[in-house]
């Protein structure tokens, strides 16, 4: 029995066994099925020669070399054939010629041209080169060759996840250079041990790995691992071969090597341990740090704070390139942008991603953190080089998701960075659904307060009318009765205007009064009949204090015959209020201070008002978005951006629409409204009852 026989023969099964777990890793990848017929070819090759090396006769050992040999033709064509399609090269003439070429190696493998003859060594058998052999090693050399340097010019164009499976696959191909032994030691002038199968393994697995983990592992802990894992299985396989070649004492040689092969596991995970301790200080170190936001993010409850905080500790602790989160909107059906960091950065994301995207459907469909790479048609949408997504769910539905730029150096995430984020997304899905739920809680008791003051100020109106009608009545009757027995002509005209100064007063209070009471009267969501001009004369009697205090002159225009329209009065009295406050932000530092307002027919069919100030105007890329959610110029603490959308609820409510005009910055901004008029109501239905209450 030749003990060198094993070694071949083991690398054998295993390279069967590589091949058959791509294969059915992804039975339909172009890549998976050509590198499996790759490692079957080598396969194929080492069956042969573990076979010659048991042969007991030349013969015997020349049919099992010429049987190897066809394996070896294909070797190079599969492993150029390989790196083509692993490049996404495009080469439909030359690879048709490559294995054209390879036929009459096919043929005349069974010849003495291919191998001459057998000539034994201390291994055992070993075929001779013939005549022509040197025909298939070039073509060996030529296509080895060109496949490495198209592997380098591609590793100079990409980067990322792509640039590091080139890696891989370099670093493959130049641990299978070494293999080269085998070819030579078919010549006479060299006596070399033909370790050729040592070569194939580790290339083999190496490409396996780039393949398959595709990309969950660093370069260097790749390196790192294999160096061990070498130097130690050198030692426990290499000793007892040394034993046994040097003395013949095969059998403890053996006892020796199980031994060894029992204690070699332990050795080298405990120094691959060591070594990767300090590899991954630095990665180990920000992993530890998501992991601690990760039990801590429960404790946050506002929403903002909560994006904020994770956001600011991932740029901070991993140091990528830029951050953001997205969360979903179903009034919208989108996933909308809701913080990023840094502001810099802000071309790198879309404003929202539509829930039908792809990229939510890969999200839905992989339901893990997905690398920028994997997803090439997304390149355009957030411009990452080497970028990971992280969706958050909750059971079955996709909350939002986290988009992280590229580490320092272009360095990769590993499978451990992986399982770190996902367990990130788990706690931020949670986070997030708790700061919602005591958002819910806040509304409602904001809700509460706000029906409580509505209650209030409509009880106080009410209160408050009561003694000015009082007031009103008993002037009038006092200045009545008092000019009738007042003869004195002077006294008499500034007496009455005493009076008409008082009346006057007392009728604007209780037209303020009234004003008041219309806008927090209760609404039945009903759409009544309204005239356009009380609800004008209610929002200025309302807001005269307001333009006073503030500077601004208000002019009110009113067309004739305007008819009626469908509404709610609190509500078309809020719009108004709504773009009254924008104006009044809008004028804080204008030197001229006018408001316009203006209702007239626009035709036949609706009523236009016309809301127009003299502002600081609106810029051109902010003009189509004001009346989207969460969209203002306006300082953080001075506005929430959903006032114009909630008017444009309201307006869309009542079949109108609403829009808004600037000629750009310090240019002023006229807003629009436009209402169907409701032809079908009459005079008597008009007078009927139109109790509302103001909708928040």
């Amino acid at each position: 029995m030749n003990p060198y026989a094993f070694p071949p023969l083991i690398t054998d099964a295993i390279l069967i066994s590589i091949g058959l777990f791509v294969f059915l890793k992804n039975k339909t990848s172009k890549i998976n099925i050509i590198f499996s017929l790759f490692a079957f070819s080598m396969a194929v090759w080492l069956f042969g020669y573990v076979n010659m090396y048991l042969s007991k006769d030349t013969y015997t050992a020349l049919r099992w070399a010429r049987i190897g040999f066809l394996g070896i033709i294909f070797i190079p064509v599969f492993a150029y054939h390989f790196i083509i399609s692993f490049l996404n090269l495009k080469r439909k003439i030359v690879l048709p010629i490559i294995y054209l070429l390879a036929i009459p190696s096919l043929l005349l493998s069974q010849t003495n041209l291919i191998y001459s003859g057998i000539k034994e060594h201390f291994w055992g058998y070993y075929p001779t080169a013939g005549k022509i052999y040197i025909l298939f090693l070039l073509m060996f050399g030529i296509l080895f060759t060109r496949g490495v340097l198209l592997l380098f010019v591609h590793l100079k164009k990409e980067r990322g996840v792509k640039r590091e499976q080139i890696k891989y696959v370099c670093l493959a191909f130049g641990l299978g250079t070494f293999g080269i032994v085998d070819y030579l030691v078919k010549y006479p002038i060299f006596d070399i041990y033909p370790f050729g199968y040592i070569c194939a393994l580790f290339f083999t697995g190496l490409i396996a790995f780039a393949i398959v983990r595709y990309r969950l592992l660093d370069i260097n802990i790749a390196l790192t691992r294999a160096g061990i894992f070498a130097v130690v299985y050198a030692l426990v396989l290499g000793i007892p071969f040394w034993l046994g070649y040097r003395y013949g004492l095969w059998i403890q040689a053996t006892w020796m090597m199980l031994v060894l092969a029992t204690s070699g596991p332990f050795i080298y995970q405990f120094l691959r341990r060591r070594a990767e301790d300090i590899i991954l200080k630095d990665q180990r170190c920000y992993q530890r740090a998501l992991l601690d936001l990760s039990k801590t993010m429960s404790r946050i409850r506002d929403l903002d704070k909560l994006l904020r905080a994770i956001v600011l500790t991932v740029v901070d602790t991993v140091k990528v390139s830029f951050a953001g989160i997205y969360l979903k909107d179903e009034e919208n059906k989108s996933y909308q942008l809701k913080h990023y960091f840094p502001k810099v950065a802000k071309s790198r994301f879309q404003e929202f991603f539509l829930l039908d995207s792809e990229l939510i459907d890969a999200f839905y469909k992989e339901r893990r953190p997905l690398i920028s790479e994997e997803l090439r048609f997304l390149s355009t949408a957030f411009g990452a080089d080497s970028g990971l997504l992280v969706p958050c769910f909750v059971e079955d539905d996709l909350l939002g998701f986290m988009l992280l730029g590229h580490k320092p150096n272009n360095q990769i995430y590993t499978s451990d960075d992986l399982l770190v984020f996902e367990t990130l997304s788990y706690s931020a899905s949670l986070a997030i659904e708790n700061c919602r739920f005591w958002k819910e809680i806040e509304d409602r008791q904001r809700k509460a307060r706000l029906q409580e003051m509505d209650t209030y100020s409509y009880s106080l109106a009410h209160e408050i009318d009561n003694p000015m009608q009082i007031i009103l009545g008993q002037a009038g009757f006092i200045k009545k009765e008092v000019f009738k027995e007042l003869a004195d002509e002077k006294k008499r005209k500034d007496i009455e205007s005493s009076f008409d100064f008082i009346l006057e007063a007392a009728q604007r209070v209780s037209g303020m009064v009234k004003a008041i009471r219309d806008f927090g009267s209760p609404t039945t969501g009903e759409l009544k009949p309204l005239k356009i001009e009380e609800v004008v004369d209610s929002f200025c009697r309302l807001y005269f204090p307001q333009f006073k205090a503030n500077g601004i002159n208000l002019s009110k225009e009113l067309g004739d015959n305007l008819g009626f329209i469908r509404g709610e009065k609190p509500e078309l009295m809020q719009v108004l209020v709504i773009l009254a406050n924008n104006s009044i932000q809008a004028m804080k530092y204008s030197k001229q201070k006018q408001i316009t307002l203006k209702v007239e027919s626009s035709n036949q069919d609706t009523i236009r008002i016309t809301f127009q100030d003299t502002g600081c105007g609106i810029k051109k890329d902010i003009l189509p978005v004001i009346f989207s959610p969460f969209t203002t110029s306006k300082a953080s603490s001075e506005g929430t951006g959903m006032g114009l959308y909630n008017a444009k609820r309201i307006i869309e409510k009542y079949k109108g629409r609403i829009w808004a005009e600037s000629e750009g910055e310090d240019k002023g901004a006229t807003f629009f409204i436009e209402l169907p008029f409701a032809k079908d109501i009459t005079t008597e239905e008009f007078k009927k009852d139109n109790k509302g209450k103001r909708l928040f």
